[in-house]
């Protein structure tokens, strides 16, 4: 599944960083997109068509539309705060449980 892909691969990014290096986009939001209108667009910019993409995968896997847009909104905050969460801890284990917590929602959707 792409989501499982995503999250393994932010895994693996932040294991070969040394746990240095997590989300940039998250990085200026929080630290200076507040004092610039220029990077505040373009960070917002930037988890749209991240939040874009998710929803459209999944409406591929069979989610209803506003279902999907409901659920991407939900992953993509999961993943973001479980990135931070991992780099703080200088463990994976944050991504692990926010792979498995998104494999959750999907199966628990295509249950239905």
């Amino acid at each position: 599944m792409f989501l499982t892909r995503m999250v393994r691969g932010m895994a693996s990014d932040l294991e070969k960083s040394d746990y240095r290096e997590g989300c940039p986009i998250a990085t200026t939001a929080l630290e200076t997109a507040a004092q610039s209108e220029v990077l505040g667009a373009a960070t917002r910019n930037a988890f749209q068509k991240w939040e874009l993409e998710i929803k459209r995968g999944l409406f591929r896997f069979g989610m209803p539309a506003g279902d999907a847009d409901l659920a991407a909104t939900m992953v993509l905050s999961q993943l973001e705060g479980a990135l931070l969460l991992a780099r703080t801890y200088r463990s994976l284990e944050p991504l692990r449980r926010a792979e498995q917590a998104v494999k959750l929602l999907v199966r628990g959707q295509k249950a239905e």
